[in-house]
């Protein structure tokens, strides 16, 4: 069995070894995201540690055990580091990490070094790790985003059944012992360190998945997102529109639609420049996000035009947010350098009238309305914005 044991410790670093290798080349390919980095240290910790126990005999206890053992405690602390940067939450937890850390260090000295004991060695190990690992595998559960739901899920089932090996080995070294020299562990640590390697595997792979699954999830984002505003693009709001359309025939509530455009926004761009006119659209879509409810959507799909979805909303509650927004845009002042502009907004709003109709048609009925209401809109040349031009004109000369 001592044969065995080391043999299964050596497939065990060689196992790691390439996990490591893995994490490494993922950390280059998305190390833009959060977390990889720490978690590459983690890998290459524990395989340091591994490979620490697979040299004893040859190299002093005090690194093939002390070292060995603390060099695989660091590198699941590592493994919480790399969560919590990679879910991007600011939590005081890590020095829960850090305390089982210094246990970990007195522990491993005591009985590894100046009273060796393989058994409380073993349990004192063990223990450690089952507080970390579980510790992570919570911390994960409890916070990942709905975006990386299932890979989130594998990882923390994962850390999770490592915690329980290693709780597992605590009570089985209690009531059993442990030989003096760990290489002549029996079956019982054999099946422990299999078990283990192929969660530690099943760790390293689940890591990644999650790291693809969030760069997934970022891209599909990016594709339906208009990057100026923040808002929904015209992509966006059609996949939106499908989807609250579905709801809607299927629960029998009703659906209405608001397209919004801004009245002589050209004259903005020519008089002050696009970025002043880049400046009035962000600020008209936080103006409009802010009026909105949690489940409307809101969409940028062109120049300076806007449709927002209103689901389980009737006409005339439809008809009382459209005029909320007409006021707030209409109140909203827009600061760009030594000019404030105002804009107002012309609406058209519709409701889902038919099971037949879809988002093109709704869509259609809204911009219908809306021309109707830039018809009725009288055309002029606000005097602010006379005098805003020339207060941009006077600043661009003194500072030419």
């Amino acid at each position: 069995m001592h044969v065995n044991i080391h043999t299964l410790h050596v497939e065990h670093v060689v196992f790691l070894a390439t996990f490591a290798l893995l994490t490494v080349v993922n950390s280059w390919l998305y190390k833009g995201m959060k977390g990889v980095y720490w978690f590459s240290l983690y890998s290459l910790f524990v395989c340091i540690g591994a490979t620490g126990v697979v040299m004893r005999g040859r190299i002093s206890d005090l690194l093939s055990i002390v070292a060995g053992n603390m060099f695989v405690a660091i590198g699941y602390s590592f493994f919480f580091l790399s969560i919590k940067d990679f879910l991007g939450r600011k939590t005081s937890q890590f020095y829960f990490q850090v305390f089982l850390l210094c246990v970990a260090a007195v522990t491993m000295l005591q009985y590894g070094w100046f009273h060796p004991d393989t058994g409380k060695r073993l349990i004192a190990y063990s223990f450690v790790l089952f507080c970390q690992q579980a510790h992570s595998a919570w911390f994960l559960y409890r916070n990942h985003d709905a975006a990386i739901r299932i890979p989130a899920n594998c990882l923390t089932l994962m850390a999770g059944a490592l915690a329980i090996s290693n709780l597992v080995r605590v009570a089985g070294v209690s009531l059993h012992g442990a030989p003096a020299n760990y290489l002549d562990a029996g079956p019982f640590l054999v099946w422990i360190l299999i078990l283990m390697s192929c969660l530690q595997a099943g760790v390293m792979i689940a890591y990644v998945w999650m790291t693809a699954a969030m760069l997934l999830g970022k891209l599909e984002i990016l594709t339906i997102t208009d990057p100026l505003t923040g808002a929904l693009n015209r992509r966006g709001i059609e996949v939106a529109a499908e989807r609250c359309i579905f709801d809607c025939k299927r629960d029998a509530s009703p659906l209405s639609a608001i397209v919004l455009d801004l009245d002589n926004f050209k004259q903005i761009n020519d008089s002050f420049g696009h970025h002043c006119g880049d400046a009035t659209l962000v600020a008209v879509a936080n103006c409009i996000r802010s009026t909105l409810r949690t489940d409307d959507r809101m969409a940028r799909i062109g120049g300076d035009e806007f449709a927002v979805l209103l689901p389980d909303t009737a006409y005339d509650r439809a008809t009382e947010i459209a005029g909320a927004l007409r006021r707030s845009i209409a109140a909203t002042p827009i600061a760009f350098g030594q000019v404030e502009v105002k804009v107002t907004a012309s609406l058209g709003l519709a409701q889902l009238e038919s099971p037949a109709y879809n988002w093109e048609e709704l869509f259609m009925s809204c911009d219908k309305i809306l021309y109707q209401d830039k018809g009725r809109l009288e055309r002029f040349r606000q005097p602010w914005m006379e005098v805003a031009a020339a207060k941009t004109a006077q600043y661009l000369s003194t500072h030419q």
